[in-house]
């Protein structure tokens, strides 16, 4: 009987301790995992927050012009090509100096590909500079 006795206190003892291990091994999982979901948060925070701040910035400047937005999703791309086309240095490879104004305007055509306001103006550009007819 107090080989029984022994043999359940000494038993118990070790499920306790292997209880008491396993507590504190998911103890510290899921504090883990709590402190990767709290820097996860914080981080989507700061994003929205430079959102929020570049959001507010535009629209405190007030230079949002809607209306070429909707223009140049629309007009921008056939103009763009037309401009790059007539515009390509290499139409006035014989003119050193001619070349150098076409290949400035290629550069600035192709840097404002999807703005049709500046794409109109480098046309007039163009026109006066290359004397291309459009």
């Amino acid at each position: 009987m107090q080989d029984t006795i022994q043999t359940i206190i000494d038993s118990a003892t070790t499920t306790t301790q292997t209880t008491t291990d396993g507590i504190n091994t998911w103890m510290i999982i899921a504090i883990v995992e709590l402190a990767v979901i709290i820097g996860l948060l914080v981080s989507r925070s700061k994003r929205n927050d430079k959102r929020a701040e570049i959001k507010r910035k535009v629209m405190e400047e007030g230079d949002v012009d809607f209306a070429n937005i909707m223009n140049s999703s629309f007009n921008a791309e056939r103009l763009y090509k037309e401009l790059i086309r007539k515009c390509h240095p290499d139409r006035f490879a014989p003119d050193a100096e001619r070349m150098a104004i076409a290949n400035e305007l290629s550069t600035l055509i192709t840097k404002n590909k999807h703005n049709i306001k500046r794409l109109e103006a480098l046309r007039n550009e163009a026109q006066n500079k290359l004397n291309i007819n459009f």
